[in-house]
């Protein structure tokens, strides 16, 4: 039995399962008089419907607590892309600390939580996150909404990438929230007058909603594991039928002979040891013969045949055959080369939390203000930076190297007029950020103007060297 078949029969039940036949073939093929609802916006369909959705919901989530490759995908891709942490800057101090405060807030606490999230929106493709706010300091706290409660995503008529608002169910009693998504800048200005109305229909709160893997007129977002989901199954199947081979070949029994014996005395013989299983007992004459037959297909090995499956799976996501334990004929030189494609998709994704963090403190702070909490200029107010963790461990000894060679050509560069001082400046801060030093090359001080270096500047009055003999102090 496979996994999806599992969760359908013991989690969802015949009732679940009587509605997704009665729904899907009207989803997928039917038209909208025949489903006896009419759609809110103008827009195509994209998403899955809401049984298919919530099967989803369920099918990833047990790949990834039960299946251990799906496991391994989920965490492996989670740890590069969170696992290191998030930090921010802000040039005001007074910006800082509401950051600071909203960061570490127990309920937030973000050093923490901020994986679980990367980790649920890996396998679910969706969040919601409904926020609570504080009336009188604008003091914002995070909720979770489980991906499978949202009964539908909202947008704009008018503008399928305008996402407005999101239905939420309870599964337990029936009711349905109606929660406003807290939109970027400036939204209002592409909003159309139907979303406005519908939008001032949405009065239980409001919520962040983000998701991954979908085109810009698909609401929903994509599981990383929703594609894989039957291969991850296959390859299940595949592993436990040859453990259950394996098991098979290693069992044994005790081939017991008796010359002359008819079958009624091998039967007493083998009544005098019952034992069942490994080293069982068994007995016949020599007329007799038993013989163990195997198919031979001259089918694949059963380590290659294994790599075909984990290859077509782990290919999906980029990554190479070598982080998954198999070495094949990887050295470290295609090892490093065949790492690109996975970590371009880590950087990616990391740009992805990078912008929802951006969205979310953009937000705690204009609700600060709006509070009259936090009183700095506006100007001030949103100069912070979200800063990401490294994808891999830097190669010092060959940054160094090529740091060194650098700098080589850039002083000959400079001696034959090639470049000028401001420029090697800008090209070695550039090197220089190679290794995660940054240099504020404005900052630099000009031996043309003057600076803590050169007090006088280039041209000005040069100190005389103090006269033979007199005391210098040193």
């Amino acid at each position: 039995m496979g996994i999806k078949t599992w969760v359908v029969e013991h989690i969802f039940g015949a009732v679940i399962e009587q509605k997704v036949q009665e729904r899907l073939p009207a989803a997928s093929a039917g038209t909208e008089t025949d489903m006896k609802w009419r759609r809110l916006s103008g827009n195509s369909v994209r998403e899955l419907p809401i049984a298919a959705w919530a099967r989803q919901c369920e099918v990833c989530y047990w790949l990834w607590k039960l299946n251990p490759l799906g496991n391994w995908l989920i965490e492996t891709l989670t740890a590069f892309v969170a696992g290191q942490g998030f930090t921010f800057t802000a040039e005001n101090d007074d910006v800082k600390e509401l950051i600071q405060s909203f960061w570490d807030d127990p309920i937030n606490n973000l050093d923490l939580k901020l994986e679980d999230k990367v980790r649920e929106l890996g396998i679910f493709g969706v969040q919601c996150w409904p926020v609570y706010r504080a009336e009188q300091t604008g003091r914002i706290r995070l909720g979770m909404i489980d991906p499978a409660q949202i009964q539908q995503i909202y947008t704009d008529p008018q503008n399928a990438e305008l996402q407005i608002g999101v239905k939420i169910a309870n599964l337990h009693n029936g009711t349905c929230r109606l929660l406003k998504t807290i939109l970027e800048a400036e939204s209002d200005s592409v909003m159309s007058d139907d979303a406005r109305e519908l939008r001032d229909t949405f009065v239980d709160g409001e919520c962040f909603l983000f998701s991954i893997n979908r085109v810009s007129n698909d609401p929903w977002g994509t599981s990383d594991l929703f594609v894989l989901a039957d291969w991850l199954d296959e390859y299940e199947d595949f592993i436990y039928n040859y453990s259950e081979k394996a098991r098979k070949q290693n069992s044994f029994i005790w081939d017991v002979t008796v010359d002359g014996a008819d079958e009624k005395l091998c039967q007493e013989i083998a009544e005098q040891y019952p034992k069942q299983g490994d080293a069982a007992i068994r007995v016949h004459n020599e007329k007799m013969k038993w013989e163990a037959k195997a198919p031979n297909l001259l089918a694949m090995e059963i380590k290659e045949s294994a790599a075909v499956f984990r290859n077509h799976i782990l290919g999906n996501k980029s990554i190479p055959e070598q982080w998954y334990g198999g070495g094949g004929n990887v050295n470290r030189a295609t090892a490093s080369e065949s790492n690109e494609p996975i970590l371009a998709f880590i950087r990616s994704r990391q740009n992805r939390v990078k912008w929802i963090l951006k969205s979310i403190i953009t937000y705690v702070i204009q609700s600060a203000l709006d509070a009259r909490y936090l009183t700095v200029p506006e100007d001030e107010a949103f100069k912070f930076a979200i800063q990401m963790p490294e994808a891999t461990n830097k190669d010092l000894t060959k940054l160094s190297t090529a740091v060194r060679d650098i700098v080589t050509s850039l002083a000959a560069a400079q001696m034959n007029g090639w470049v000028d001082k401001s420029q090697a400046i800008k090209i070695f801060a550039f090197v220089i950020a190679l290794i995660g030093f940054e240099i504020d090359t404005d900052a630099v001080p000009d031996e043309e103007t003057g600076g803590e270096d050169y007090p006088n500047g280039k041209n000005g009055p040069k100190v005389s060297p103090a006269p033979k003999g007199a005391a210098t102090g040193l």
